[in-house]
């Protein structure tokens, strides 16, 4: 019986000597193949030896069972290649190859998992394991300061971390009346190509009553905004087109369970131009701040004051290059 081959591609914005790195460093270990951020675990023991013949044994306690994850490295070419043995504690031993390859404003790696053929029945299992811890790294990758930032001339991404648990954040993406709170009210199909509707009332975000600026009076009576489901993954995912038609960008959320907190990973793709990245940052912010705030139980300040703080901020951002 042959091998059994299990291939996942991912692709980074960050160089690629900073992903490779994260598989040689505990500490970095513990924050994306391990560890409560990662799983429901606790780490017993995270060491390795990062040469060439030396080996790594990652210990943790899940469900009440002690797995202990070992292996030896073959091969170690930073930040290109690396090549080790996997297994754990009391099973067979399998074969890993990770390359990294630079590109224009990134990486992208590829990871080869030879299983052995006894062992076939778990490749979608494997597959999905590796998916997933890839796109916990590549999250990781990225400081989590709350602000919006550009990724590329066509997308932002942001990062904050809210009070859990998931479940209610989930409710605050989803649920009309949660949703009008912080960002706009009006009903969403929760299904692929299930429709959207934002209805925007900027005014009603928070208690506190201000006039709205003269660059934004066509919002004064509110707005909609309809769009289409584009991926739903219930409490982890959720994209939408915003706008109608084929040249709509779209915004994706995810939400990544971290202790008591949620990462909340908000990302705008295929925005027209700079002009609409500018306005969506800002937008995008104020909007998140909200969101904290009614998650921690406080009064927000109105959309417009906060609106015009952070505006002023990434335009002094944008000057600054």
């Amino acid at each position: 019986m042959t091998d059994t081959t299990v291939t996942v591609i991912h692709r980074f914005d960050v160089p690629a000597d900073r992903v490779f790195d994260a598989w040689l460093d505990p500490a970095w270990i513990g924050r994306w193949m391990f560890g409560p951020g990662v799983r429901d675990e606790r780490i017993r023991h995270l060491t390795l030896d990062p040469r060439v013949g030396g080996r790594f044994s990652f210990e943790v306690e899940r469900q009440g069972q002690v797995l202990d994850h070992l292996g030896e490295y073959l091969e170690i070419v930073r930040p290109g290649r690396l090549v080790f043995t996997w297994g754990v504690a009391g099973t067979g031993s399998s074969r890993v190859t990770v390359t990294v390859a630079g590109s224009p404003g990134g990486c992208e790696l590829t990871l080869v998992h030879e299983i052995p053929a006894e062992w076939a029945d778990f490749a979608q299992r494997t597959r999905a394991g590796w998916d997933f811890m890839l796109s916990t790294l590549d999250r990781e990758l990225h400081p989590v300061d709350g602000h919006v930032h550009p990724v590329s001339a066509s997308t932002v991404r942001m990062e904050r971390l809210l009070p859990g648990p998931v479940e209610r954040v989930w409710e605050f993406l989803t649920d009309p009346d949660k949703r009008a709170l912080w960002l706009a009210g009006g009903p969403m199909e929760l299904r692929l190509g299930g429709a959207v509707e934002l209805q925007f009332r900027h005014a009603d975000l928070s208690p506190v009553k201000v006039p709205t600026p003269d660059a934004y009076q066509e919002m004064e009576a509110g707005h909609v905004l309809r769009g289409t489901v584009t991926q739903i993954d219930p409490l982890h995912r959720l994209g939408f087109t915003w706008g109608p038609g084929p040249a709509a960008s779209e915004v994706m959320f995810e939400l990544v369970p971290q202790g008591n907190l949620v990462r909340l990973v908000l990302t705008h793709t295929r925005l027209a131009d700079a002009a609409e990245l500018r306005s969506v940052s800002g937008g995008w912010h104020t909007h998140a701040d909200i969101l904290e705030d009614r998650l921690r139980g406080q009064v927000p300040d109105a959309f417009w004051t906060r609106h015009a703080v952070i505006e002023a901020m990434y335009r002094q951002r944008e000057r600054n290059g």
